[in-house]
């Protein structure tokens, strides 16, 4: 149990981290709640706060297009943001803002609980402070740009919904009981119970930590039974039934969503079938990985450390041997989802994971190692200092963040004219009963937290729609815009950004389905330019985030586009564009039918001509 000053200590320091980012948000810039939310959310994790009201009212299956109906339903990650979903319908926008508070204390709780087996309280705080103030400390020493070190500021912890925010809570919820159980009594009905939840919480929202959990209890049985684990599992199948019970009950929610679900999302999320080849293909890679210098020799020097650190009972070993067995599965998880599933997700997770947790493990060697060689004992008031000190450099870079952000005109801009322009939007249109036609991502997802009623257009992850529909949505839009072919064609054209080919105006509306690297390429094609198919076939076979459309497909668009009649369709009655649109300087707006409201730097807004709207440009 947590004596109450250990917590207090905890809330304290979650109070001041939360905090400082907020108070700076306020301070900064002048928004409304809603529009807050999106430019401080964490890189893109406002991609799923539509999800998050989805899950809230209970409608997964909304097109926004008055004439399509009855669709199939998303494929909702639920355990990621249902949390979100239950404080939304009690306390509207804000709750974006809580879930925050309480992912930064039960981060340093579950920690703090993991340290405290081993070490004094106030040493278990200072471990936790510190390894959620990774991510500042990388920003702070200006250390990121050094080989893997912004692998570790991105995925190991951070406030990006749904993860790392709630998923990786999941997984490190999953390492406390695996100390737990090595520190004290491994069967008990409890415990099987909460791995159960965990496992199908995991699934739920991040499927590789799922991965990597399985495989990492199964490990975790085999050191701690040897080769007699199988007879122990036989002799407690009653733990292990309810494990699996409470796996279902805990997933069933996402797996009856995939069960349901409009199988061109799949393909928009990155999903391809894997035949023999690509197994192979995957395989290969990963070993051929493995099999570099560096790693060996990493994992060699790990078991080596592993082993002496056993055969010597140095103190708080055991710890040593916990994170050994989570880089382990991390290792081993890739080879063993190749192997066992017919379907590939986005590799490159699987990637991050190995390094965070060679990490984790080699900063777990050491503090043990040192702490058993150097006998350190500082006194409180030390642990205090390096407390605060920790925490000061925290809200130093937060605070040198929220700066350079105001201080950086185009995003400045941005938030300013997004704000101005919604304002505008509000104040001549009742939106639950309007249409919105945009290209932008963050003015769609605001359209549908302000219960905007329709969209014009809807990227490939907001509305269950087939691939189809998203283009007929596109070229109906281009039409009505005074677009042609090859503007349509120009906006969507291949694109090289340093080291990958990708076009945002691609992923946007239809993400992964076009990835292109030497495992997979759309409908297996090989018909790109010479110097494209180049870089595609000699590319990592994880590269799943370069998006790359075939020429044959162009063709096949752009007769689409020229064979699309502008019908079923209806006329928005708000557009707002962007000024580095490529195709801005061709669009043409009928002025008889539209005022133009707004012309910043950023956005221009038109909305439709009525008797109470008073044209001001």
């Amino acid at each position: 149990m947590f004596v109450n000053k250990n917590t207090a200590t905890l809330l304290i320091i979650s109070t001041i981290l939360f905090s400082v980012k907020w108070i700076l948000s306020f301070y900064f810039f002048k928004e409304n709640l809603s529009i807050r939310i999106i430019f401080e959310s964490v890189t893109d994790g406002w991609y799923y706060y539509p999800f998050i009201k989805y899950i809230a009212f209970f409608e997964f299956n909304n097109s926004f297009n008055p004439f399509i109906d009855n669709l199939k339903i998303l494929p909702v990650p639920y355990s990621g943001i249902f949390f979100h979903s239950i404080l939304l319908k009690i306390f509207g926008y804000s709750a974006f803002i809580i879930i925050e508070f309480f992912a930064i204390f039960i981060f340093l709780l579950i920690f703090y609980k993991i340290f405290s087996y081993f070490f004094s309280d106030s040493e278990s705080i200072l471990l936790s402070l510190l390894l959620f103030s990774i991510p500042a400390i990388i920003t702070i020493l200006d250390i990121d740009n050094l080989p893997y070190i912004n692998l570790l500021r991105d995925n190991f912890y951070s406030l990006r919904v749904p993860r790392p925010i709630i998923a990786s809570l999941y997984l490190f919820i999953f390492l406390y009981l695996l100390i737990s159980m090595e520190k004290g009594k491994i069967f008990g009905k409890n415990k099987f119970i909460c791995i159960g939840i965990i496992f199908g919480f995991s699934l739920s929202s991040f499927y590789i930590f799922f991965v990597i959990e399985i495989i990492a209890f199964l490990f975790f049985l085999f050191y701690t039974f040897k080769f007699n684990f199988l007879k122990k599992i036989f002799e407690n199948y009653k733990y292990f039934l309810l494990l699996i019970i409470f796996f279902i009950i805990s997933s069933a929610p996402f797996l009856l969503s995939l069960y349901f679900h409009e199988n061109d999302i799949s393909e928009r999320f990155g999903i391809i079938s894997l035949d023999y080849e690509k197994k192979k293909i995957l395989l290969n890679h990963y070993l051929h990985g493995y099999l570099k210098i560096e790693f060996l020799l990493f994992f060699l020097i790990s078991i080596l450390t592993v082993y002496l650190a056993n055969i010597k009972k140095i103190l708080n070993y055991k710890l040593i041997n916990i994170f050994f067995i989570l880089f382990l599965s991390c290792v081993f998880s890739p080879l063993f989802f190749v192997l066992l599933s017919n379907k590939a997700g986005i590799y490159y997770h699987f990637n991050n994971a190995i390094f965070v947790w060679a990490f984790l493990f080699s900063a777990i060697c050491l503090i043990v190692i040192i702490k058993h060689f150097f006998k350190i004992k500082l006194n409180i008031y030390v642990y205090r200092i390096f407390i605060i000190s920790i925490t000061f450099l925290y809200c130093l870079n937060v605070y040198i963040e929220k700066d350079n952000k105001f201080n950086n005109q185009l995003i400045k801009d941005e938030r300013i004219e997004f704000q101005k322009i919604t304002k505008l939007i509000n104040n001549n249109l009742v939106v639950s009963e309007s249409l919105i036609m945009t290209f932008n991502n963050k003015l769609m997802v605001w359209a549908i937290l302000n219960d905007v009623k329709y969209l014009s257009l809807t990227n490939y992850f907001i509305a269950p729609k087939t691939d189809g529909m998203i283009e007929n949505d596109l070229i109906k839009s281009f039409k009505f815009l005074n677009l042609n072919t090859d503007d349509f064609k120009y906006f969507f054209r291949n694109k090289k950004e340093t080291w990958r080919y990708i076009n945002r105006n691609v992923s946007t509306f239809f993400c992964h389905k076009y990835q292109a690297n030497s495992l997979t390429t759309f409908n297996d094609s090989k018909n790109f330019d010479k110097e494209v198919a180049k870089h595609i076939f000699s590319s990592s076979p994880t590269y799943f985030q370069q998006i790359v459309i075939p020429n044959d497909e162009f063709i096949r668009l752009g007769k689409k586009f020229e064979n699309t009649k502008l019908q079923n369709f209806s006329e928005p009655d708000v557009i707002v564009l962007e000024k580095s649109m490529s195709v801005i300087n061709n669009i043409v707006i009928k002025k008889q039918d539209y005022c133009k409201l707004y012309d910043g730097n950023i956005y221009i807004l038109y909305i439709k001509k009525n008797p109470k709207i008073k044209c001001q440009l």
